[in-house]
C-alpha cells in the first residue's frame, strides 16, 4: 500500500508516486513530509517563502500579467478576424515516395478553358490540351502525352510557346517571337507574324501585340491574310471575349483596360495591376493588397488579402494563386482557401493550368533541372518522366 504524503505548498494529500500536486501543480521534492510524521503544532512558515507563494498564486494582481492579457486578447481578435475572412485549409493527402508519384494514376480531364489558356499564354504558355492529348513544352522539346500521362511522343525539337493546333496545322511562337504555322503532313512552315507577343489564336482570327508598332494590338484574319490595327496604346496580357465582344489588356500605366473588338468604347476598369485572369463574367486581378474581383463595369470587390502574390489563374471554378514558395486555391469568392503545394523557401516555382489540373514547374535550391509535375485540386500529384532526379515539391 502506498504511503500518503502531503504537498509542501498547499497541504493537499498526495500518493507516494505523485511528483506534481493535482491541486496547485507544485513540483514535489524527493523529501516531503509524510502524514504519519506531521505534527501540525510544529509546522513553521517562513514569511519570505509564504509571501513568495502568495505572489505566485495571485497572478492577476500583477500589472504585467494584465498587460500581456490585453495584448493577447487584441491579437487573438485580429487573428480570428483574419481567419474568418481567409481561413486556410490543408489538402488532405498522404505522403508518398517518388516511385509512387511516378507510378500514380492521374488523368487530365477536359480541355483547358479558353480564358485560362489565354492567361497561360500571357505568362508561360508551355502547354495545350485538346480532346484526347496534352502538349507540354519541356527542356526545349514539345512533347505530346495521352490524357493519362502514360505515353508520350516528341512533336518538335525546338523551343516554343503559345502552342495550338487545328485539323491541318500546328501553330506556335518560336524563340525569335515569330508566329509560325506548320503543316502536319508536309511539315512545311509559314511565318504568319514576326516579332509579336501575347498571341491569342481564336481560330479564324489571331490577336496579338505588335512589338514594332508601339506594342499595340493587331488582329490577323488567317483565311483572308488581312491584318487590322485595333488600338494605338502599349498593350500587354491580352484576353479576348468574342461572345461579349471585348478585349482586355494591361497598359504601360498598370491599368486594366477593356475595349470593343474594334478598339472603340475604351474603359479603364482597374489600376495598379500587372497580372489578371478572366472567367467570362468577372476579371480577377492582383494588386499590392491581394486579389480583387471586378465586373465589366468597373465595380470592385477585395476577395483575398495577400500582398505577396505572383500569379493568378482559374481552374474548375477555383482561383489559383502563387505566393512565394506556396500555391493556394480558393473558391471564386476568395473563400475556402487551401494550401495545395509548397517548395523549400530557397527554391522557385511557377504554374499554369492544364485541363482540370495544374502544371507546376519547380526548381529546388542548387538543383540543375526543373521539375515538372501535374497536380490535381485534390492534391494528387504525378511527376513527369524523370525530368528531375528527386521530388521537388513537398506535399502538404
Amino acid at each position: 500500500m502506498e504511503e500518503i504524503k502531503s504537498c509542501r505548498n498547499c497541504g493537499a494529500r498526495l500518493l507516494e508516486h505523485e511528483k506534481y500536486c493535482p491541486v496547485c501543480g507544485m513540483v514535489q521534492e524527493d523529501k516531503v513530509s509524510q502524514d504519519t510524521n506531521i505534527d501540525t503544532n510544529e509546522m513553521v512558515f517562513d514569511p519570505d517563502i509564504e509571501e513568495n507563494i502568495m505572489e505566485k498564486k495571485n497572478y492577476w494582481k500583477s500589472p504585467i500579467i494584465w498587460s500581456i492579457a490585453i495584448v493577447l486578447l487584441v491579437v487573438s481578435i485580429a487573428v480570428n478576424g483574419y481567419i474568418d475572412r481567409n481561413p486556410i485549409e490543408v489538402v488532405d493527402s498522404n505522403k508518398q515516395s517518388e516511385d509512387e508519384y511516378n507510378n500514380s494514376s492521374i488523368t487530365i480531364n477536359g480541355q483547358t478553358d479558353k480564358y485560362a489558356q489565354a492567361t497561360n499564354n500571357n505568362m508561360l504558355g508551355i502547354s495545350y490540351v485538346n480532346k484526347d492529348k496534352a502538349y507540354i513544352m519541356m527542356s526545349r522539346e514539345m512533347l505530346v502525352y495521352d490524357k493519362t500521362l502514360n505515353n508520350r511522343e516528341l512533336v518538335f525539337d525546338q523551343y516554343m510557346t503559345s502552342f495550338s493546333e487545328d485539323k491541318d496545322y500546328y501553330y506556335f511562337l518560336d524563340e525569335n517571337n515569330d508566329y509560325l504555322r506548320v503543316d502536319k503532313k508536309t511539315k512545311k512552315d509559314d511565318v504568319l507574324l514576326s516579332n509579336v507577343y501575347y498571341v491569342q489564336n481564336l481560330g479564324e482570327k489571331v490577336y496579338y501585340q505588335k512589338d514594332n508598332d508601339n506594342e499595340s494590338i493587331h488582329c490577323l484574319d488567317v483565311a483572308k491574310n488581312e491584318d487590322k490595327k485595333i488600338n494605338d496604346e502599349v498593350s500587354y496580357s491580352l484576353i479576348i471575349d468574342e461572345k461579349k465582344e471585348r478585349i482586355f489588356y494591361i497598359n504601360k500605366n498598370a491599368e486594366l483596360i477593356s475595349t470593343a473588338l474594334d478598339g472603340s468604347d475604351r474603359k479603364a476598369l482597374a489600376s495598379n495591376t500587372h497580372i489578371y485572369t478572366y472567367d467570362g463574367e468577372y476579371l480577377y486581378y492582383i494588386n499590392d493588397k491581394g486579389v480583387v474581383r471586378c465586373d465589366l463595369n468597373g465595380n470592385h470587390q477585395d476577395i483575398y488579402d495577400n500582398f505577396n502574390l505572383k500569379m493568378i489563374n482559374i481552374v474548375d471554378d477555383h482561383i489559383v494563386v502563387h505566393d512565394g514558395n506556396v500555391i493556394y486555391t480558393m473558391d471564386l469568392n476568395g473563400k475556402k482557401v487551401k494550401k495545395l503545394y509548397t517548395i523549400e523557401a530557397t527554391g522557385e516555382l511557377t504554374f499554369e493550368v492544364i485541363g482540370d489540373k495544374l502544371l507546376v514547374l519547380a526548381l529546388a535550391f542548387q538543383e540543375q533541372n526543373i521539375g515538372y509535375e501535374i497536380i490535381g485540386l485534390d492534391g494528387k500529384r504525378h511527376i513527369l518522366e524523370n525530368n528531375t532526379p528527386s521530388i521537388i515539391g513537398e506535399e502538404i
